[in-house]
């Protein structure tokens, strides 16, 4: 799976992928990159880099897009603050879920004060007002992506939550199979995903039980859940189930 953070600077996106990601997969952040091709400096900035060095990472970073694009078998985290329309739309072609992580204007603005260039305040309002303005180009957050959806800050904080209250070896309320936070012991090889019990196309709107990340998505809009794999198991086992893993 591919994750693209999105954001507005000192959101933070690195946490985010920090938190999410296991040890077997790929995070590709420009300012990793372009810190490890700069020798260390003391007194200056993790995120202000020379133009050498920015060329460098920004070709760097694109070979490591293009061939993530192609993985299989692990998650890719994608850190890109702004793309455009047109790249977004690449990603969402290769399967891409987009993720916005943005706490709120006043909460971005102390930490780029206390944490970034001077010059990122800037970058920082420029997010904001494209996001009012609804500038095409430049939006961070255009038309489904999962904050707008219901799936964005604050759903990933509350799946948090669910994650660190999870019981590994729980069953999982739509297929009936255990789940586990370590994603490769998951029958589906799928992180697990937040649900809502009250779907959101019904006006649910905070998520309260985890399943399973495939599942989640075959339970869709919730008018499936009498077809659930559980109950056909609970009425005499998968047999007759025709659903495959």
């Amino acid at each position: 799976m591919l994750y693209v953070v999105t954001g507005p600077p000192a959101a933070g996106k690195s946490t985010y992928c920090r938190q999410h990601a296991q040890p077997t997969d790929v995070i590709i952040d420009f300012d990793l990159l372009a810190n490890a091709l700069t020798p260390p400096r003391e007194g200056v900035s993790a995120h202000d880099h020379s133009d050498a060095v920015k060329a460098v990472a920004k070709a760097a970073r694109q070979a490591a897009i293009d061939k993530a694009l192609s993985l299989t078998g692990c998650d890719v985290y994608l850190i890109h603050s702004t793309p455009s329309a047109a790249l977004l739309d690449r990603y969402r072609r290769a399967g891409a879920h987009i993720v916005t992580v943005d706490p709120g204007r006043d909460i971005v603005m102390s930490r780029c004060k206390a944490e970034r260039p001077r010059r990122m305040l800037a970058v920082a309002a420029q997010w904001y007002d494209n996001q009012a303005q609804g500038d095409d180009d430049h939006a961070p957050r255009p038309a489904r992506t999962t904050t707008e959806k219901g799936l964005g800050w604050q759903h990933q904080k509350q799946r948090d939550r669910l994650l660190r209250a999870h019981t590994d070896g729980t069953a999982c309320w739509w297929c009936d199979q255990p789940m586990y936070r370590d994603k490769t012991r998951n029958h589906d090889g799928e992180a697990l995903a937040a649900d809502h019990t009250h779907a959101r196309a019904n006006g649910g709107t905070t998520a309260d039980r985890l399943l399973h990340g495939r599942c989640n998505k075959e339970r869709g809009k919730g008018d499936r859940d009498h077809l659930r794999p559980a109950l056909a198991a609970q009425r005499g086992g998968w047999a007759g189930n025709s659903m495959t893993w």
